[in-house]
């Protein structure tokens, strides 16, 4: 599987320079949402993704709330195709996008995005997701658990 150098994130920065008590309260699930879209294959999303992609990287790096984050999130989830994922996802899809329409804190956007990527087959992402995966789940595991 090949994975085009199409991504870099540039987000990361501009989320790291924000003062911390606005970074801490959004920042880290922002911040774990574009890590987790950069290791998202193309093949694993729909044929739009590439033009709505740069302006998506944009907004999440800028989203003012957790119910912003929710947004891009579910966004992101939109257009994974059904290829990206788990069966049984098509059960627990319509309560996880009304949840997500619902979320309004770190704590949930944590919970749901740890959940959007362990539905997520291997193969729908790069190789080097295996090695970023444990500390990114325990970085979102803390938030989850009200630790951020």
């Amino acid at each position: 599987m090949k994975f085009p150098a199409r991504r870099g994130l540039l987000a990361i920065p501009i989320l790291l320079a924000l003062p911390a008590p606005l970074h801490a309260q959004r920042g880290e699930v922002a911040a774990a949402l574009l890590q987790f879209e950069e290791a998202v294959t193309w093949e694993a999303v729909s044929p739009e993704w590439r033009r709505i992609r740069p302006g998506w990287v944009e907004r999440v790096s800028r989203a003012g709330s957790p119910a912003e984050v929710a947004a891009h999130m579910r966004q992101l989830e939109e257009n994974m195709g059904w290829q990206a994922v788990q069966p049984s996802w098509r059960q627990r899809r319509p309560g996880w996008v009304a949840e997500a329409q619902a979320a309004r804190s770190p704590a949930e956007n944590a919970r749901l995005l740890l959940e959007l990527e362990e539905v997520t087959l291997w193969s729908a992402v790069a190789g080097s997701w295996r090695n970023t995966r444990p500390g990114w789940v325990a970085q979102l595991r803390s938030v989850a658990a009200g630790g951020k």
